[in-house]
């Protein structure tokens, strides 16, 4: 487990259990499970799905 997802785990965990059963469901990544199931519960998180996927604002950070 790498160092994100340990702390999605810990700060989030509701949204880690949907996104692993989403992942496991699917067959996607738990990363885009896990960025597919928080935009979907805060919409207002959206500006940032961008960014978290590696788009071209990623070295921003």
């Amino acid at each position: 487990m790498n160092q994100l997802t340990r702390r999605r785990w810990i700060f989030s965990p509701v949204i880690s259990w949907r996104a692993w059963r989403l992942s496991r469901k699917t067959g996607i990544a738990f990363d885009a499970a896990w960025i597919k199931v928080r935009t979907a519960s805060y919409p207002e998180e959206f500006v940032y799905a961008h960014r978290l996927r590696g788009g071209p604002d990623a070295s921003d950070r």
